[in-house]
């Protein structure tokens, strides 16, 4: 086998597997296991009987484990890659809820097969993140709290029955994907669900100098969305993202809109956070997110922008004790009337 190929095999699996032991190396075939294991503690989440009011301090634990694959094909560079991870909740996935059915279970997280090309080019298929994260991730980089409203069409980003192209070379990170929800397959007449989605992102960073970077994302998604009344109707979401690092500092912002035909209403969401590292093992950051709705005349009144994630501020720091174990603590100032601010303490190790 070429030593080129080799090189391109055995340097990396994917960016994002940094916290990975790579177990078996030899070949060109590549194992990596990643895990996490975390646990949270505090006032988290709200009452069932009463939504406005948090809960009393309580904890809440949870692991992952998981396995990326990358074998070399022995055509030019290209290599077969996969990824497959779990997360097991232990005690209640929702912070509390006693209506949580989540309760000591394992749920998948990514399982996705591809192939990567060598050449900045990657197609997978499977459960995964969509191309959308890409916007969310410019602001999402915390612990707890934050994070929550960039991606208002999945909390947590991953599409099932996906397919996705992504480059990323030159300061270029560009992604389109699509997916076709299961409910379609045998689709209950009276429910609402997307028959597809289908996203794309462009981003791309400019280099300033050694300390300082500027990335700029755009990014778009929409899905074709079947209720008891209507099918075909379009749900979309779009938003620019701007994330500025000089040095210890890191500034970002995303704003965007969504449109849901549904309804007939749209709403703005803006997001903002500031980090700064004070020492190598301390950073302190903030964070705000709004969701801020806007109705023509006559038409549906939206209600996004009450609750506990319509309007809030987050406010928090972490040590690190080494680069894969670290602990954290958040306060959220809740800003929607009536409901009561929150607090987590926090204990992640990564492997």
């Amino acid at each position: 086998m070429k030593k080129t190929l080799l090189a391109v095999v055995t340097s990396s699996l994917f960016a994002a597997s940094a916290n990975a032991a790579v177990v078996y190396d030899k070949d060109g075939q590549q194992l990596e296991v990643t895990g996490r294991i975390e646990y949270d503690a505090g006032q988290m989440g709200f009452k069932d009987s009463t939504p406005t009011e948090v809960n009393n301090f309580g904890g809440d634990g949870s692991a992952r484990l998981g396995v990326n694959g990358k074998w070399a094909t022995g055509y030019n560079d290209v290599a077969l890659i996969g990824k497959a991870d779990w997360q097991l909740n232990a005690e209640h996935d929702s912070a509390f809820s006693s209506s949580d059915a989540n309760t000591d279970t394992i749920n998948s997280r990514n399982v996705y097969a591809g192939a990567d090309f060598g050449n900045g080019i990657q197609a997978t298929v499977g459960q995964q993140d969509s191309a959308y994260i890409e916007l969310k991730d410019v602001t999402d980089t915390f612990n707890y709290f934050d994070g929550i409203n960039e991606d208002q069409f999945s909390s947590s980003g991953r599409w099932a029955d996906s397919y996705k192209v992504t480059y990323a070379a030159d300061g270029w990170d560009l992604r389109t994907s699509i997916g076709f929800s299961d409910a379609n397959k045998d689709p209950d007449a009276t429910a609402t669900y997307y028959k597809n989605e289908y996203s794309a992102a462009a981003g791309y960073t400019f280099t300033i100098d050694d300390v300082q970077s500027l990335k700029a994302v755009l990014a778009y998604q929409a899905a074709t969305q079947h209720t008891a009344t209507d099918d075909n109707l379009t749900d979309a979401q779009y938003a620019l993202g701007l994330g500025y690092t000089y040095d210890a500092f890191y500034l970002a912002s995303t704003y965007g809109q969504r449109k849901h035909d549904a309804a007939d209403y749209k709403d703005d969401i803006w997001t903002a956070t500031a980090s700064y590292k004070v020492l190598p093992e301390v950073t302190v950051y903030t964070n705000y997110e709004i969701v801020d709705p806007h109705n023509a005349a006559g038409k549906v009144v939206e209600t996004s922008a009450s609750g506990a994630d319509g309007d809030f501020y987050v406010f928090g720091t972490e040590y690190a004790f080494t680069p894969k174990a670290k602990a954290y603590a958040e306060y959220k100032l809740n800003q929607t009337t009536g409901y009561d601010d929150q607090y987590v303490v926090g204990l992640q190790y990564n492997f």
